[in-house]
């Protein structure tokens, strides 16, 4: 049995220096994927902290609703279906609703902005705002409706009008923000 290794390269282990940069980029485009879903949880968590701030809490459901359809439209791979499901769960209990009826309704919301993207990517802005409105104003409402059929009583309507409001309100600073974002981050989905 011979012993020189070049004369049997299979038998020998080799490291291989194409893998360095190769698990950087993988752990690079993980970081991108997850990036605006751990921004929205710890921008929800910084804003559900007692920290005097009047009004923040009210922020977190609509900043959580425009993140979820704003990467929903332009990357749904940074914003995927556990990833919405683990946002909803995290409002949930933040707000001490139902578990589950965040996680649901922004999955249907996450679901109608992927399947309408490339319709939704043409508008322009004021179009895909009220577009934006007219969703957020649904799932507000659906919200509404399963907490008061899960707590067997009707639910005040007036948060849930200000809270459409301040959502409506709340997108397009947010969207001007995703924009920045999105041309200075790196894009981890396959280029259409």
């Amino acid at each position: 049995m011979s012993s020189d290794p070049h004369s049997h390269p299979q038998s020998h282990w080799h490291p291989d220096v194409r893998s360095a940069p190769a698990l950087a980029q993988r752990l690079d485009r993980l970081a991108m994927r997850l990036l605006p879903g751990g921004l929205t949880a710890l921008a929800a968590v910084l804003l559900a902290a007692p920290t005097g701030i009047p009004g923040a809490i009210a922020l977190i459901p609509g900043l959580a609703m425009a993140s979820v359809f704003f990467w929903s439209v332009w990357r749904p791979a940074s914003m995927s279906v556990p990833v919405v499901f683990c946002l909803g769960l995290l409002l949930d209990l933040i707000g001490f609703a139902p578990l589950g009826v965040t996680a649901f309704a922004f999955l249907l919301l996450h679901g109608t902005a992927v399947h309408m993207r490339f319709g939704l990517m043409r508008l322009n802005f004021v179009t895909l705002w009220l577009a934006f409105t007219l969703l957020e104003s649904c799932v507000c409402w659906l919200s509404w409706f399963l907490v008061s059929s899960l707590s067997f009583r009707i639910m005040p309507t007036a948060p849930v009008m200000f809270e459409c409001m301040l959502t409506a309100g709340v997108y397009p600073p947010f969207a001007a923000l995703g924009n920045w974002a999105h041309r200075r981050f790196s894009n981890p989905e396959p280029q259409l």
